[in-house]
């Protein structure tokens, strides 16, 4: 059995009035996330940095569902969300597919057969 992190990672650019924020979701399967600054089971306020644009809130998540459901509550208003893989066989993250919400529920962009983060 594998252990899995399911760490959501959301990102606003203060630059802009309007600047929109994005959510990223990557599962960590065997390994630990780089930096242990986020919340477990719920999303929490990143610590403010010297950079305009940067991490908002984060979280570590068990599940996939878990990781959506906390997405879910905090942007309703969400539209897709970039999913990567970073496993213990590789250096870096690999972009996964990206999930939309179609019909209230989230899947993976264009393909329904690809499998989500």
């Amino acid at each position: 059995m594998a252990y899995e992190t399911y760490r959501v990672e959301v990102t606003r650019d203060e630059t802009r009035a309007s600047g929109t924020v994005t959510i990223e979701i990557t599962l960590y399967l065997d390994r630990v996330p780089e930096t242990n600054d986020a919340g477990f089971e719920r999303l929490t306020r990143a610590q403010r940095g010297v950079w305009n644009s940067r991490l908002q809130y984060s979280g570590d998540f068990a599940s996939l569902a878990a990781a959506l459901a906390a997405v879910d509550a905090a942007y309703p208003e969400a539209g897709s969300i970039r999913c990567y893989e970073h496993s213990v066989d590789s250096e870096y993250p690999v972009e996964a597919a990206v999930l939309v919400r179609a019909q209230g529920k989230w899947q993976p962009e264009g393909d329904p057969s690809e499998n989500p983060c």
